[in-house]
């Protein structure tokens, strides 16, 4: 009965504060959670990742310069499409200085998922530490990040949309 006891106090003295440090640090690794961001969408509308929370979320940074990105996006739009009434939400973070170019592109690639507006690029350097373009984190319910992918992804490849789809089953 000791030993329980010691092993007890152990555990919520020492072994606990760094297990929930473990769970509550933000930042860009798998496990942790996204950091949180506000930024304006096409309609200026102010988003913000923290207001996402309940939902999956597929959070990409791109740019109309970046050929990779652009390819990439008529693939999203359809797994966005295709899963959006499952409780998947695609959000696109465009950090060209002008939106000008992002608009037109969205216009004439019919995109229908959320792309909201860094032009200062503030949020995609400064707390996702940006190493690349495409780069696409695949979050939880809660906003812990449970994947990142770098570089032209096919989003509604079969393979692809099962891993979403198997994060959408979690609860």
């Amino acid at each position: 009965m000791r030993t329980f006891f010691c092993f007890l106090l152990l555990f919520l003295f020492f072994l606990l504060p760094l297990y929930a440090k473990q769970v509550s640090e933000i930042g860009t690794e798998v496990g942790q959670y996204a950091p949180p961001f506000a930024l304006t969408d096409l309609e200026d509308r102010t988003i913000s990742l923290e207001s996402l929370r309940g939902q999956a979320v597929l959070l990409n940074f791109w740019s109309t310069l970046c050929a990779p990105c652009v390819a990439e996006m008529p693939s999203m739009n359809r797994l966005s499409d295709a899963l959006r009434n499952r409780g998947i939400k695609v959000v696109s973070v465009a950090i060209d200085s002008n939106d000008k170019p992002v608009r037109e592109f969205v216009q004439k690639s019919a995109i229908s998922f959320t792309v909201l507006l860094d032009k200062d690029k503030a949020v995609y350097f400064d707390d996702y530490a940006g190493p690349s373009l495409p780069a696409t984190y695949l979050l939880d319910r809660k906003g812990i990040i449970v994947r990142k992918f770098s570089g032209l992804q096919v989003w509604d490849a079969p393979e692809m949309k099962d891993r979403v789809i198997l994060l959408l089953e979690k609860k």
